[in-house]
């Protein structure tokens, strides 16, 4: 982790302030050096699929992809999944496969919608290591929290994804990021939100920054059914 922050002091100094809407963020993980997480491929990095890096620490490549069906306008379905694969510097190789599908139900002026949790396995030299895990719920009000773990090598991580900007008073309808946290306290957090970035409290193990990281392409760059709007 340290290697990791001293590398970024100054690619965070000229990072800058490149999102609309920051999200909220603890006061000791805001306090960070602010890691960027660049993404390539089609159409800039927003397409179907491309590579990425992480402070010449990590590095990988992505596919993905999204679909949806109706019948009469009235029933439909919507189905994400991703493939990515997650190098380290330290020789590890991770290969995190995902996949999740939401049913929807729409009949004069009544909604419905229920997710089934988005999923990844994430394999090394083709044996499982780990488990990644978010879930949807929605209330009564039709807000939507969603909510899981990671773990990588024994490693467990909590996970949330933050629809609240720093300022604002309410939620948004998409992710502006991702909280994770041990043991209750925040110790990361991912902006996906314009410009994707990453920051982590100093003292996280190998381990743990690991599984952060793991945790955090398997949220910022899959298509998961809940959040396709297309």
């Amino acid at each position: 982790m340290k290697k990791l922050i001293l590398g970024l002091l100054v690619a965070s100094s000229l990072f800058g302030c490149a999102s609309t809407a920051i999200m909220v963020k603890s006061d000791a993980v805001s306090a960070q050096p602010i890691v960027p997480i660049s993404v390539d491929g089609k159409f800039g990095g927003f397409g179907d699929e491309g590579t990425f890096k992480i402070a010449d620490q990590y590095s990988g490549r992505f596919s993905r992809d999204a679909s949806k069906s109706s019948w009469f306008g009235v029933v439909g379905s919507s189905e994400g999944g991703m493939v990515a694969s997650v190098d380290s510097k330290q020789g590890q190789h991770w290969k995190i496969q995902c996949s999740g599908e939401q049913s929807s139900f729409s009949l004069g002026g009544i909604s419905m919608s229920d997710s089934d949790p988005f999923q990844c396995d994430v394999t090394e030299e083709g044996k499982s290591v780990g488990h990644y895990q978010i879930t949807p719920e929605k209330s009564l009000m039709g807000s939507s929290k969603e909510a899981g773990f990671v773990t990588v090598n024994g490693t467990r991580v909590e996970l949330a994804a933050v629809k609240k900007a720093q300022g604002s008073a309410f939620e948004v309808g998409q992710p502006l990021g991702y909280s994770f946290t041990i043991d209750g306290k925040e110790v990361a957090a991912t902006q996906t939100n314009g410009s994707m970035t990453l920051q982590m409290l100093p003292e996280l193990t190998q381990q743990q920054q690991d599984a952060v990281v793991v945790g955090s392409i398997a949220s910022a760059l899959s298509w998961r059914p809940e959040n396709n709007d297309s």
